[in-house]
């Protein structure tokens, strides 16, 4: 989910970037970010997981 919410304006700021070196350098980001920020993409992935197995 966090790739997701990023991706695009990874790409847009990145042109000249490929898929993979963006999922890479997100990988990074998401590494160095706050614990904040990934208590909530945790929380999303796991209401996410949830309703898919309803």
């Amino acid at each position: 989910l966090y790739r997701k919410d990023r991706h695009a304006t990874m790409k847009q700021e990145n042109s000249h970037l490929s898929n993979n070196d963006i999922s890479i350098s997100l990988g990074k980001k998401w590494n160095s970010e706050s614990p904040a920020v990934r208590q909530k993409y945790t929380e999303l992935a796991k209401m996410h997981k949830e309703r898919l197995l309803m």
